[in-house]
């Protein structure tokens, strides 16, 4: 159980760490973007995002480790 779990893990790790590299843009050398209007509907989406699919991951973590340990009880 707990080698499965460490392989979830690290495999959820893995993907996440990688995405965040793939999407980074490269440094243009000037100020980088002006900082947008919170109210525009284009504005890019913000660094939170990341925590939030890291909580979304530890609750599915945890109501996975709870239902399997309903089912063996």
């Amino acid at each position: 159980m707990k080698k499965v779990f460490y392989y979830i893990i690290t495999t959820v790790a893995f993907f996440v760490l990688s995405t965040i590299s793939v999407l980074a843009q490269p440094g243009s050398g000037g100020g980088g973007t002006p900082p947008c209007d919170p109210d525009d509907p284009v504005c890019p989406l913000d660094t939170w995002v990341i925590v939030l699919v890291i909580i979304a991951v530890i609750f599915t973590a945890i109501h996975l480790h709870r239902k399997q340990k309903s089912l063996q009880a």
